[in-house]
């Protein structure tokens, strides 16, 4: 009988629960197509690259919408399909007000093609974002203008990309040599790569740096990364202010060429340099860079017992 009399009552709770669930929906659809909620305004909060028109368009919301049968996660989908936007905030303000915002993707690197006339924002995440006009004015190179966008947006400059990097708005970098390129940035300390301004990635093989004090850097394939690194510091710590190419694609041996001159000084890191005719260096074309009044360059191998200079102006 007690357990008859149990039953009895979780019964009726259940029965209970269950009108109480159907009111409280009725009452619920109800409200969310009430008009007393009907979204009459739209607060579209605006980025550097997406505009409060382009987020009320994306947006996409249906006349009639409510406050509280509005798909926030279709906003949201709706919206990140502007490769700028990385995350969407939607806010409800009773009774009828709805905030939306963005945010942006920051730019990683501007990405120069080797023809020179193309070049593409490259956001976090290896996104591509959109193309970057590159207004060229007399005296000045693509290089030139490509870095400073990059430098005025905080991003690194990567430059020769082979034609076959076809980038595509909203689409995933997954090419060789940005890849090659990130790992770089990954792999080395993040002191050391605060340093670097550019990169020039030809093909993986060769990919090389300038760093901001003008020195340029042949790394080649992303290996051994962090070993290169800490040859390429020991090498400037040693001859401060007068190296102006290390080359470290053969860990094992080394090389540099450094200024035989008192007046040398840190360069810039910019693009743009004089090629180099020395016949001792590498096979890979390198370039004196950031070092003013110099007037010969050394190149040596650092487990070589001789050196040679060379004319360097």
């Amino acid at each position: 009988m007690r357990t008859a009399d149990a039953m009895g009552i979780a019964l009726r709770v259940a029965v209970v629960a269950a009108i109480v669930a159907a009111v409280f929906g009725v009452v619920l659809f109800v409200l969310s197509n009430s008009s007393a909620f009907e979204i009459a305004s739209i607060d579209a909060v605006a980025s550097d690259h997406v505009s409060a028109d382009d987020v009320q368009k994306l947006a996409d919301i249906e006349e009639g919408t409510t406050l509280l049968n509005v798909d926030t996660n279709a906003i949201t989908q709706n919206l990140m399909k502007n490769p700028w936007v990385e995350s969407v905030s939607v806010e409800r303000e009773f009774p009828d007000r709805l905030k939306i915002s963005v945010t942006e993707r920051a730019v990683e690197a501007v990405v120069v093609m080797s023809s020179r006339s193309v070049a593409w924002y490259l956001g976090e995440g290896e996104v591509w974002l959109e193309p970057v006009n590159l207004d060229v004015s007399e005296g000045q190179s693509a290089d030139d203008v490509a870095l400073e966008k990059a430098t005025s947006v905080g991003a690194i400059l990567i430059t020769d990309v082979p034609a076959t990097v076809n980038p595509v708005a909203g689409s995933s970098a997954t090419d060789d040599v940005i890849v090659a390129v990130r790992s770089y940035l990954d792999g080395f300390s993040s002191d050391f790569a605060s340093q670097i301004v550019s990169f020039t990635a030809p093909s993986v093989a060769s990919i090389s740096c300038t760093l901001a004090s003008g020195v340029e850097v042949s790394l080649g394939s992303p290996s051994s990364i962090s070993s290169k690194e800490e040859v390429i510091k020991s090498l400037l710590s040693e001859y401060p202010n007068e190296l102006t190419y290390i080359n470290v694609r053969v860990l094992s041996s080394p090389s540099y060429r450094k200024i035989d001159s008192t007046n040398a000084t840190a360069g810039t890191g910019a693009t743009g340099a004089v090629p180099s005719t020395d016949s001792t260096s590498s096979s890979d074309t390198t370039s004196m860079t950031g070092t003013a009044d110099s007037t010969a360059s050394t190149v040596t191998n650092s487990d070589a017992s001789t050196t040679t200079t060379a004319d360097a102006n």
